[in-house]
């Protein structure tokens, strides 16, 4: 019988992703059950368009979530600290273990970060280890799947770049110029997400250490560049001294973003805390970021707006 996969986070990037990678599987091998909190919103009624079933569960509802997942042979387990904050996230992370293991799930692929003792100390960070906690204690079979950054998130989030005529693009990151980011798209994200799904015995308690390539801030403006012939640039480039004083800035996320990125320093390409090699074994065709510039939608569309405004 086809395994029904709960998808939470089903409208967003990862959730998305996990849906895309999931109807490429032979017809039959798995029912998709997208969950979201809006039926109603565009992204939704493109899923059900699609003949994929759309579920509404709030995920503070443990009642809600529960019937969502009645039937499920798998979930994708996916919390939100930046849209949600902690104590929500840990309500979201409890509700969805809780409801699985009253689903009798048989299996949970959970998206989450390296925040464990002796890893990253930024709350964001932690509190998805506190989720592994709960999944790990329930008994339910598991995979982890760790996420880096998105390319995605240097043109959309508040790292995307700013345009004038005479300069051309440019970051106002506040991370050191030349240190490599673990980085992937997270357009890719399923393959490393429905194997586990396709294949649980051989992915039962695995984690699966992702990174497509590794990449400085000066990548990220000249590899854009030579891409696309624009003019690109950093419009800040820390020294040591600022980055470790950028932690006590009068901002409310300043702690956090400084723990994130002095992890990011310490988890770079020789300490071992991602696994290229793991990660291009499973799925080889994952893109560069050279190649995803060349065929982003969401490049292509940033740089005419921008373009657009500064000229009108």
């Amino acid at each position: 019988m086809s395994k029904i996969i709960a998808v939470t986070g089903a409208t967003g990037q990862q959730g998305s992703s996990v849906i895309n990678f999931l109807l490429r599987e032979p017809a039959g091998t798995f029912t998709i059950r997208a969950i979201t909190r809006n039926p109603e919103s565009p992204a939704a009624k493109a899923l059900s368009a699609k003949g994929i079933e759309v579920v509404q569960a709030n995920l503070s509802s443990l009642e809600q979530v529960t019937s969502a997942f009645s039937g499920a042979w798998g979930v994708f387990g996916l919390t939100q600290f930046y849209e949600h904050g902690y104590d929500a996230e840990q309500l979201h992370g409890n509700n969805i273990v809780e409801a699985a293991k009253a689903a009798n799930v048989k299996h949970i692929v959970w998206s989450t970060v390296e925040g464990r003792e002796g890893e990253c100390a930024a709350i964001s960070w932690k509190s998805k280890a506190q989720i592994e906690h709960l999944v790990i204690a329930s008994e339910i079979p598991y995979t982890f799947v760790y996420i880096p950054m998105y390319y995605e998130n240097f043109w959309t989030s508040f790292f995307a770049p700013a345009y004038d005529q005479e300069k051309g693009f440019n970051w106002s990151v506040g991370f050191l110029h030349d240190v490599p980011i673990f980085a992937f798209s997270v357009e890719d994200l399923g393959a490393w997400v429905v194997p586990a799904f396709r294949e649980p015995e051989s992915w039962t308690g695995k984690k699966v250490k992702i990174v497509v390539e590794y990449l400085t801030l000066h990548d990220l403006a000249s590899q854009f560049s030579e891409v696309t012939g624009e003019k690109a640039s950093l419009a800040v480039e820390l020294t040591r001294e600022q980055f470790e004083d950028s932690r006590y800035v009068d901002h409310p996320a300043a702690e956090l973003m400084y723990l994130s990125w002095e992890y990011v320093i310490r988890a770079g390409p020789e300490s071992g805390v991602r696994s290229k090699e793991q990660t291009l074994s499973i799925y080889p065709q994952a893109k560069t970021y050279r190649e995803w510039l060349k065929d982003s939608k969401i490049v292509s569309e940033l740089v005419h707006r921008l373009k657009t405004e500064a000229t009108a």
